[in-house]
């Protein structure tokens, strides 16, 4: 079948997917991206770069670098994290046309290799952002659990169409959020533009689910702006027999001890905390029957209500129901909505060690976004936008704060232009930054955790719905590094011409990959796995999905799947190619 005919196939399965979504929404000129041929004529993979390794000989978590072009990472990560990741959290390039997004438009990147800069007046500005999203966030979607969320940093300048794309590929009805982030205050050169414009002083975090029916959420809390006045009586409690309390006004017992009520008052802070069971609000009586009993200048307790008291006809609240854990402790709280104003994003360029004068997000952003989206301290983590690597120490920080074993998976390319500064973004931030927050900087003592660092590269040389036989076995003895990522095995003890072992650096489960068609070291290889006796994933050559099933039938604690054929299904699905 010859290159022409594949392209129109794949041009009438776009158009008939189109014609399905577009009853209404956003509408724009699809401008192919320059490595499409590249994917298309050869097979994306994964390949380790052991020299890279950072090894901590802790108990926590090895996380995953990956250099290369995002849209390569989340191909491969389609079939080793097929709906598995619980939070992807990006901050894609905003398109404001002076910061450094540039796209590589097929049709002339014979004159522009590295890209078409698009300055805000190009003709094809939003076309070219929008094609460059779509399709990585297709793919975002598919790794993504059913319970799973994303959240991607925007600002005004593509946050409409940003909406409507998000609509299209993960459906209205999974919309959850636009979180309006203070993230600049109004002040110094900004201010001068007053009489002609509105000053900026918000970013957005648009927020969609996989499913939004599976989602569960943690409540958040931050600190209380300023005392609650409602909360204006004190309990004194001489005996724990309530016939004995007294209430007095919060007032007085603050005028006895010289207080004031100021929440940034260190001494006040202390009072609260010592006596959250002696300050209360009164608040109404609800579903109460025979409300005159407790209408009385005295506490009673609430019948059929234990630890509940009334005064006045009023239930007593106490303020330690309203004391929650907060990033600055435990104190009078706020629910966190969809307005945070309450994080900084001042003076972030040394953050992580690295200099990065523009761009970051703060490390308590990203720790509020996994806390907020996640109740498992096991949970995955992707940013295929990793730029200098903030999530990677959100996730590390956490980690430390809470014995969490969260993982997370790092991607961004290593040649990006950032507000007109070329970088070697992996090279020169993001991996220096991950290193140092695991070994320590600037007396700064180190989180520990390890890192495998892994490289886009492709192998093969047809494309991937006439992959020959050669290709597939090609595939099958390169592979071994995707399988391992799969089963989150990343330590690899064995390699020889016919199979690799790769063990999870606990020692309690193991990958083991027999990538050959010659069968001349099978036996050797089944006894290795016997000898395992632990849990173990096994992949074998095969040109089919059914074989060497019954060879290891015998041995406890195994799994066993084939290769190249499924790994190739999912890139086929991937492309919108089919065998028919």
């Amino acid at each position: 079948m010859s290159e022409e005919i594949l392209k129109l196939k794949k041009e009438i399965e776009r158009l008939k997917k189109a014609v399905k979504k577009h009853r209404y929404g956003l509408v724009w000129m699809d401008v192919p991206e320059a490595f499409d041929d590249d994917v298309e004529n050869k097979l994306p993979i994964l390949k380790e770069m052991p020299e890279l390794a950072i090894k901590s000989n802790d108990s926590k978590p090895t996380h995953i670098l990956i250099e290369g072009d995002n849209y390569h990472a989340l191909s491969c990560l389609n079939y080793t994290h097929n709906e598995k990741i619980d939070v992807i959290y990006i901050d894609p390039p905003y398109n404001t046309g002076s910061d450094g997004f540039r796209y590589k438009d097929k049709r002339i990147i014979d004159k522009y290799p590295d890209g078409t800069d698009v300055p805000i007046e190009h003709p094809f500005r939003h076309s070219y952002w929008l094609s460059f999203m779509s399709k990585r966030l297709e793919l975002s979607r598919d790794v993504l659990k059913d319970s799973g969320l994303i959240f991607i940093s925007i600002d005004d300048n593509e946050f409409a169409q940003l909406k409507l794309l998000c609509d299209e590929i993960f459906e209205p009805n999974n919309f959850i959020s636009v979180i309006a982030l203070r993230v600049s205050p109004p002040n110094g050169v900004k201010t001068t533009h007053a009489k002609k414009t509105i000053i900026k002083e918000k970013e957005f975090l648009l927020v969609y689910a996989k499913n939004k029916d599976k989602v569960i959420f943690t409540p958040q809390f931050k600190r209380a702006d300023k005392w609650d006045k409602h909360f204006n009586s004190f309990i004194n409690k001489p005996s724990n027999d309530y016939k004995s309390w007294s209430v007095i006004p919060l007032t007085k017992k603050l005028e006895e001890l010289g207080l004031e009520a100021d929440l940034e008052n260190i001494d006040f802070l202390e009072f609260i905390s010592k006596n959250a069971d002696n300050i209360f609000q009164p608040v109404g009586l609800a579903k109460i029957k025979n409300i005159e009993k407790y209408n009385k200048e005295k506490i009673v307790p609430i019948d059929g209500m234990i630890d509940y008291y009334a005064y006045k006809g009023r239930q007593v609240q106490l303020l330690s129901k309203s004391l929650k854990e907060t990033p600055e402790g435990f104190t009078l709280s706020r629910l966190v909505c969809d307005l945070w104003t309450d994080i900084s994003f001042n003076n972030l360029f040394q953050e992580g060690g690295v200099d990065l004068k523009f761009g970051k997000k703060p490390v308590e952003l990203i720790k509020r976004i996994i806390k907020l989206s996640t109740q498992d301290k096991n949970s995955l983590i992707l940013d295929f936008f990793a730029g200098s690597g903030t999530t990677g120490e959100a996730v590390m920080d956490l980690n430390n704060s809470d014995n969490g074993k969260r993982q997370f998976i790092l991607v961004t390319n290593n040649d990006e232009l950032v507000n007109g500064k070329k970088h070697k973004i992996m090279s020169d931030l993001c991996y220096p930054r991950i290193k140092n927050v695991i070994r320590g900087y600037n007396n700064k003592k180190g989180l520990g955790n390890s890192i495998k660092y892994y490289k886009t590269a492709f192998i093969g040389k047809n494309n991937i719905l006439n992959a020959t036989d050669q290709d597939k076995i090609e595939l099958a003895h390169n592979a071994g590094e995707l399988l391992a990522i799969a089963e989150n095995t990343l330590e690899m003890i064995k390699q020889n011409k016919y199979y690799q072992l790769f063990e999870d650096g606990t020692k309690e489960k193991y990958t083991a990959v027999y990538f050959r068609e010659e069968l001349d070291k099978f036996d050797e290889f089944t006894e290795m796995v016997k000898k395992l006796k632990k849990p173990t994933t096994i992949y074998v050559f095969s040109w089919g999905d059914e074989e060497f099933f019954d060879d290891f039938s015998d041995i406890d604690e195994v799994k066993v799947k084939t290769i190249p054929l499924p790994i190739l299904e999912i890139y086929k699905q991937i492309y919108n190619l089919s065998a028919e």
